[in-house]
């Protein structure tokens, strides 16, 4: 994988330190092959982030997630419930941003020292914020147990996508996940997501 280099010294460290972390994890990435991928001098991680400890903490960077927590304030819960799904897919199967996703992936599957830390500036907070947009779209108030299973339901549909991309590459070789085919999944994913919602609000 070949990353386009910024001019920034220390975007062009992030940048390969998130392909090499990705790709390896914590624990298999070297700072030499960073620094090579960089095309900087193996100085450059101590002088930029002080470890490498330092440099994947910059590198998990889950900020575009945050974004999403304050992005979607205008409309019906509704309407900011199916912004939210199409805005966190669009993220997910961004190609762009796939070093980033595998990165976070990675996190999540083998956590780190790191985990605690993002878990409370920014799965936590994420968490909270869908689970007030599903109370709203629900209408009626439906018990916590079930509120946090809707939740974890909606981001388990949406993070499919994204952990079994390779899977259904091979069943599914025609399909790809551009930006008129992410949005028809956001869509699907959000009424199947209401359809299960109101079924629920009915017995609360």
């Amino acid at each position: 994988m070949t990353t386009l280099l910024p001019e920034d010294t220390s975007e062009r460290v992030l940048a390969a330190a998130r392909e090499v972390f990705s790709e390896h994890g914590f624990q298999g990435a070297t700072v030499r092959e960073i620094c090579r991928r960089a095309q900087v001098n193996l100085a450059a991680v101590n002088y930029h982030f002080s470890s490498k400890e330092a440099l994947f903490a910059a590198a998990v960077d889950f900020k575009p997630l945050t974004a999403l927590c304050i992005a979607n304030r205008e409309g019906c819960a509704k309407e900011r419930l199916q912004q939210f799904i199409q805005d966190f897919m669009t993220q997910l199967m961004d190609e762009k941003r796939s070093p980033q996703c595998q990165l976070m992936m990675r996190e999540l599957i083998e956590p780190t020292l790191a985990l605690d830390k993002i878990v409370h500036e920014t799965i936590a907070p994420l968490h909270l914020y869908l689970g007030q947009l599903v109370q709203d779209a629900a209408g009626v108030k439906i018990s916590p147990t079930d509120l946090r299973r809707c939740v974890f339901s909606i981001l388990g549909q949406c993070l499919f996508y994204r952990h079994s991309h390779a899977v259904i590459q091979r069943l599914h070789p025609k399909l790809h996940y551009d930006t008129k085919e992410t949005a028809a999944t956001a869509q699907h994913i959000m009424e199947f997501s209401l359809a299960g919602l109101q079924h629920i609000a009915k017995n609360a």
